[in-house]
């Protein structure tokens, strides 16, 4: 199983944090423009920044990620 980066459920984690998008971009020195697209996943963050997303959302890398099934090429 292939763990990717949801963009559904940092929206999801943000929200239930009670965590708007530009005090999340304040906090880990990104724009909220960047968060709006994480979220929309059409740009996934490096791993550092997912890091600082986990960290000021108080929650682990874990809660950020799917599991995907590896297609047997």
């Amino acid at each position: 199983m292939a763990r990717n980066f949801s963009g559904q459920r940092l929206r999801a984690v943000r929200k239930a944090a009670g965590i708007s998008v530009e005090r999340l971009a304040l906090d880990i020195d990104r724009s909220a423009y960047s968060i709006f697209e994480y979220e929309r996943g059409r740009v996934t963050p490096p791993i550092n920044v997912v890091a600082a997303i986990a960290d000021a959302l108080g929650r682990p890398i874990e809660d950020l990620l799917t599991e995907e099934a590896a297609h047997a090429a």
